[in-house]
């Protein structure tokens, strides 16, 4: 009887080695895979950055050529207030010209009242 213990014993003895070495087994595996993803991630930090660091360059030059053209913009309305004046007749007559002005506010013009007895049969 007392064999039957020490093999049983023996037994558990290799299948809690067994099992230690599967645990450390995938320690090993995991620390690996640590590693690998802390090389990963700080390549993609170093990424980021120098995309930030090309977002904001190209930032500084798009502000640089809005106020060029903001410049130019002036410019010409500085220039087209100078040289052109709106001191031209209006060839239009009152009445037109002012139903036009009323049509561009918004006012619609009085619809035309015709009598029920002034129309046309269907």
């Amino acid at each position: 009887m007392l064999g039957y213990l020490k093999m049983i014993g023996a037994g558990l003895s290799v299948l809690a080695l067994i099992w230690v070495g599967w645990q450390a087994n995938g320690w090993r595996i995991k620390s690996a895979q640590a590693d690998v993803l802390k090389v990963e991630l700080r390549n993609e930090l170093q990424r980021r950055v120098k995309a930030d660091a090309d977002r904001l360059a190209l930032q500084v030059q798009l502000s640089a050529k809005e106020a060029k053209i903001g410049a130019g913009v002036k410019v010409v309305t500085k220039t087209i207030r100078e040289y052109i004046h709106d001191t031209v007749p209006c060839r239009i007559s009152a009445p037109v010209s002012n139903g036009l002005r009323d049509l561009r506010a918004g006012i619609l013009p009085p619809a035309p009242t015709q009598s029920a007895t002034g129309r046309a049969a269907p």
